[in-house]
């Protein structure tokens, strides 16, 4: 049986159709940025007109401007190496530009999708993403995934087919 490719990701069923695809929101990467101009922009406003000197107002935004970028660069990187993919069997999560690091989970196996936005998060449409299994050990940890919502309710209404398809036995209970 071939397998498939889809966004770098290979899966392992051919005839899997994907349901839902997330990536990282850019929101909080701009939102991060705004402090550092900010403090230039009131920099160059206080240099122009309190010391008549606009060179040093320039240079204080230029500098802050550039504090802006560097501190956003580990997070464009974030940005640009998290791919998640929800089919109707599978959950396929890849990270990483040099390491790279795939993680599927059927669908049938995921107890739990926990959705915690921030303020700006319910804004913007975007928030971190805890996915927990069964097991336990294969949950994902999704930062700052936009559209999260729309997420979850791909992933519960893929595992409520999967497990219907499929039913687990019901551990038993303690008497």
């Amino acid at each position: 049986m071939a397998k498939r490719k889809l966004r770098g990701i290979q899966f392992d069923n051919p005839n899997e159709q994907e349901v839902f695809h997330a990536k990282e929101s850019w929101v909080p990467l701009v939102l991060g940025a705004i402090p550092f101009l900010l403090i230039g922009l009131v920099g160059l406003i206080v240099a122009s007109r309190v010391l008549y000197r606009t060179e040093i107002g320039l240079y204080l935004f230029a500098a802050m401007a550039a504090i802006a970028i560097v501190t956003r660069i580990p997070k464009i990187i974030a940005n640009l190496d998290t791919d998640v993919i929800v089919t109707d069997k599978r959950l396929y999560v890849r990270t990483g530009i040099v390491d790279i690091k795939d993680q599927v989970c059927d669908l049938s196996n995921i107890s739990d999708v926990t959705v915690d936005p921030s303020v700006f998060g319910r804004l913007f449409d975007y928030a971190n993403v805890r996915i927990q299994t069964f097991a336990g050990d294969q949950d994902f940890e999704l930062k700052g995934i936009a559209h999260a919502y729309q997420m979850r309710k791909a992933i519960s209404q893929g595992a409520d087919s999967s497990r219907e398809s499929h039913p687990h036995p019901r551990p038993r209970q303690r008497v």
